[in-house]
C-alpha cells in the first residue's frame, strides 16, 4: 500500500483549527503584538479556557490570579503558549474510537514532551519549547491510524497482542509505521520542516542525513519515559542511556537522574489539565 493509498482511504482528514495556523505564523513574526495574539485566542472558547487554566496552574503561577487572555500570554510566554495551542488543536482534531485509551496516550505523550524539553535545556542547541512541541507531535501518526483507519488499526492491535511490536505490525499491515504516516500528515498540514523531519526520523535518527536534533531528543525522551514507567531505577536508566544519541547532542544523562520523578509528574499534570 502506498502512502497516497493510505490517505485516500481516510474519509475525512483531521483539520488543525485555523487559530493554530495563525498563531504558529505569529510566533515567527517579530512584529506580533500581544494584544493581537490575545484577541485571536479569545475567539476560541475551548483554547481560551485552557490557556487561563495553565497560566494559573502551579507550574506557572507567580503572584495574583490571571483573569484575562492578555495577562496569560504575558505570563506563559510565546513559546509555552505555542505548545499549549498545538496540544489543544491536536486534541480537538482527532476523534478516537471508544476502545482507544485516550488518556493514557496523552499522559505518555506529555511525559515524552516534558522530558524532551528538559534534555533540550541541557544540550543548548535546541530551544526547549521547540523540543516540547516536536515531541507533542511525534505520535500524530498513531492517532491518525487509530482514529481514521479502524479496520487496519484493529488488525494492528491484534498483531501486537500476539507479541509483535507496534512498528512491525504497522509496517506489515500498512507498509509504513506511525512515524512515516505522522510525517506525511505534518506535510499535508503544511507544518514546518523542523516538525516534519523530527517526526520522520524519530525511530532511528542517526541513520538520516542531515540528522534532526529534535528527533534525537524525541528518541531519548521515549527511552527515558518507557524505562521509568516500567519501574527501572533512575541510576539504571542513566547507565543504559543511549550513548551515541546523547553524545551527538553533548548531553550528560547524569544531569537528569534527580529530575525523572518531577518530569513525569509535570507530564501527568499537563495531560490532565488539557484532557479534562
Amino acid at each position: 500500500m502506498s502512502m497516497d493509498n493510505i490517505f485516500s482511504k481516510i474519509k475525512q482528514l483531521p483539520v488543525i483549527p485555523k487559530l493554530l495556523h495563525e498563531l504558529m505564523q505569529s510566533f515567527s513574526d517579530e512584529n506580533s503584538r500581544i494584544e493581537e495574539i490575545a484577541k485571536k485566542i479569545s475567539m476560541d472558547q475551548v483554547i481560551s479556557a485552557k490557556v487561563l487554566k495553565m497560566a494559573n496552574s502551579a507550574a506557572y503561577r507567580r503572584g495574583a490570579e490571571i483573569t484575562s487572555i492578555e495577562q496569560a500570554v504575558i505570563r506563559l510566554g510565546f513559546n509555552a503558549l505555542r505548545s499549549l495551542v498545538v496540544a489543544s488543536g491536536i486534541m480537538t482534531s482527532f476523534k478516537t474510537p471508544a476502545n482507544f485509551d485516550k488518556n493514557k496516550f496523552w499522559v505518555d505523550t506529555f511525559q515524552v514532551a516534558t522530558i524532551a524539553k528538559s534534555l533540550a535545556s541541557d544540550c543548548r542547541t535546541i530551544a526547549p519549547e521547540t523540543a516540547f512541541t516536536c515531541a507533542l507531535l511525534h505520535n500524530i501518526g498513531e492517532l491518525l491510524i487509530q482514529s481514521t483507519l479502524p479496520e487496519e488499526a484493529s488488525l494492528i492491535n491484534m498483531s501486537i497482542n500476539q507479541g509483535n511490536s507496534r512498528i512491525d505490525a504497522q509496517r506489515e499491515m500498512l507498509g509504513f509505521d506511525y512515524s512515516q504516516v505522522g510525517a506525511e500528515l505534518a506535510r499535508r498540514w503544511n507544518l514546518s520542516d523542523t516538525f516534519i523531519r523530527a517526526i520522520a526520523q524519530q525511530l532511528d535518527p542517526l541513520s538520516f542525513e542531515p540528522v534532526s536534533h529534535e528527533a534525537i531528543l524525541i528518541r531519548l525522551a521515549m527511552f527515558v519515559s518507557f524505562a521509568w514507567n516500567a519501574g527501572v531505577p533512575p541510576q539504571v536508566i542513566i547507565a543504559r542511556f543511549p550513548t551515541p544519541l546523547a553524545q551527538h547532542l553533548g548531553i550528560d544523562p547524569q544531569n537528569m537522574a534527580n529530575r525523572l520523578e518531577e518530569l513525569h509528574q509535570q507530564g501527568n499534570e499537563l495531560a490532565n489539565m488539557l484532557t479534562h
